[in-house]
């Protein structure tokens, strides 16, 4: 009988860890989520499936008094620099994922760049957007450029 009391009480304490165990899992799992969730709304992204996707519409603002867009753009930490005559490749395990970026002039003076996607090059202007998809090989060729 008392190997009996022994086994349900070895049993008991096995189910009582393995709650204490599934709760603790279960904070740090929250509290990880809740990190990623504060660093999405300061870099202003939305992160699905290794895609990155904007969440501002317009993020260069408008001079109220002319209503001119000022072409003058600052970086912030999840922007990336396309360096000119540097190719970079898109992928989910790089630095530049597929997805949805707004290019910015890293020169005030220029509102107007040139960018090779691909094979093919083509202008483009201030606060444009662009779409990168899986594999695509992206080359600023006139001036520094920023995605953001």
């Amino acid at each position: 009988m008392e190997i009996l009391y022994i086994g349900i009480a070895a049993a008991l304490l096995c189910y009582v860890g393995l709650m204490v165990l599934k709760i603790v899992v279960n904070k740090k799992r929250q509290a990880k989520e809740l990190g990623i969730q504060k660093e999405k709304e300061e870099l202003n992204l939305d992160i699905v499936d290794d895609v990155r996707y904007t969440v501002e519409e317009n993020p260069v603002t408008v001079d109220e008094v002319t209503q001119e867009e000022t072409v003058n753009a600052t970086y912030k930490q999840a922007d990336i620099i396309l360096p000119q005559s540097t190719p970079m490749t898109v992928s989910t395990e790089g630095e530049l994922k597929p997805g949805k970026y707004i290019i910015l002039s890293t020169d005030e003076n220029i509102s107007s760049f040139n960018i090779r996607v691909g094979i093919y090059v083509r202008e483009y202007k201030h606060n444009q957007e662009i779409v990168l998809a899986e594999g695509d090989t992206i080359c600023a060729v006139s001036c520094n450029v920023i995605l953001r």
